[in-house]
């Protein structure tokens, strides 16, 4: 494949990353009856009712968020970041490693622990060898 290739499935990748954190935008807002319904829905018992639940339902929306728009500017500029991206994809692989901790920890259930952390890690794998491959010039 061209390296053109590899740059567009790259960017694309970076884009749809990044629109998809930015959503983490809306639960900032919901009212706690809401996050306490899905909560719920999720398996995960009871909403623990207190200021502190709320500061970091909300302030982890906002940090996904912010994560999400910086992937998305880096995507939308990448001929001018293109060096940040190998540091997004590290920074992936020890989110991705450090949540799969936390997660285990947690005693999260199964479906959560099984794709919440291996998922960023891969999604910092997958960026790393398309940076790669669309960095890497190969003579014939």
């Amino acid at each position: 494949m061209e390296k053109s290739i590899y740059r567009s499935v790259l960017q694309g990748l970076l884009q749809i990353t990044g629109v998809g954190l930015l959503l983490a935008t809306v639960p900032i807002f919901f009212p706690e009856s809401l996050m306490a319904w899905i909560h719920e829905r999720l398996g995960l018992g009871s909403f623990p009712q207190s200021s502190i639940t709320m500061y970091l339902a909300r302030s982890t929306s906002l940090l996904y968020a912010v994560h999400g728009a910086i992937i998305l500017y880096t995507a939308i500029h990448m001929d001018d970041l293109k060096r940040l991206i190998p540091i997004l994809a590290g920074l992936h692989l020890v989110i991705g490693s450090v949540m799969l901790g936390i997660d285990l920890s947690a005693k999260m259930p199964l479906y959560w622990t099984v794709s919440e952390g291996p998922g960023v890690a891969s999604m910092g794998i997958l960026m790393f060898w398309l940076y790669h491959k669309a960095n890497t010039i190969r003579k014939p």
